[in-house]
């Protein structure tokens, strides 16, 4: 059975946000997303002050586009930088649609009013990885966008990583009971969307990305199996990391033992 399941594909983000939205205990924290396409970019722009246009398989913030509604129009920026403007939608759509590869599918994404640390955007790493066979919680981190950046990536954005902690207690001034308080919210997500990960393909580690709004409300932006654990090496406290290089260093030497055998 296991092995049935390595076998099947990746899914991109329209699956994944389907395959999550169909639990209900998941599906509350997902920002609404669609298929791109001018008609969703007219009722996304409509329904949310700002909306996100991403490649359906991509990965390290790589093409993202932010666009939103001004006075006059509307602007956007692709990845970071100075926003474009636009007079109607129509130019929009085929200014957007010119940084979009013909050959992929992009969908649209709910912005959400993240929280800020000195008017930069972040958001927030939590790592899962398997420990004798079961989910472990490891650790979570933020993630801070670079100056002009619309992505919180950190190679592609620019940006940095610091505790979440602090970062937690800078941009919505949380203390520290209710900084525990969202942290154990978030655990109890990660453990859910493994465990429904499960029931599709059996990962060894999944890299979530969360947010927390200005209304101190928690989002689940999206999930990631092949998570960098380079982020938590450029944290102060290396004990994060540390665990991961472990249960992977166990992981590699398990598969030489496997291996062996056969």
């Amino acid at each position: 059975m296991a092995d049935k399941k390595q076998r099947k594909r990746e899914m991109g983000k329209w699956g994944l946000w389907n395959f999550f939205a169909s639990e209900e205990d998941i599906r509350v924290y997902l920002p609404e997303l669609d298929l791109f396409n001018r008609s969703t970019l007219e009722s996304y722009l409509s329904n949310y002050s700002v909306v996100f246009i991403k490649p359906d398989y991509g990965w390290g913030g790589q093409g993202i586009i932010k666009a939103w509604k001004t006075g006059n129009g509307y602007s956007f920026v692709r990845i970071r930088g100075k926003a474009i403007s636009c007079e109607t939608l129509d130019s929009l759509y085929m200014r957007i649609n010119k940084f979009c590869m013909a050959d992929k599918r992009y969908v649209i994404q709910q912005g959400i009013e993240v929280a800020e640390i000195n008017q930069r955007p972040f958001d927030i790493r939590l790592m899962m990885m398997r420990e004798n066979r079961k989910w472990q919680y490891i650790g979570m981190l933020a993630k801070v966008a670079g100056e002009s950046s619309v992505i919180t990536n950190v190679a592609r954005g620019k940006g940095y990583v610091t505790d979440i902690n602090y970062a937690l207690k800078q941009s919505l001034e949380l203390g520290n009971e209710q900084i525990e308080e969202l942290k154990e919210e978030a655990k109890l997500l990660a453990y859910k969307t493994c465990y429904k990960f499960d029931e599709y393909k059996a990962y060894w580690q999944i890299g979530l990305d969360l947010a927390v709004d200005k209304y101190r409300i928690l989002w689940m932006i999206e999930e990631n199996t092949g998570p960098a654990q380079s982020l938590f090496a450029k944290l102060k406290d290396k004990s994060m990391y540390n665990k991961m290089r472990g249960l992977t260093a166990l992981r590699v030497k398990r598969k030489q033992q496997m291996a062996k055998k056969k």
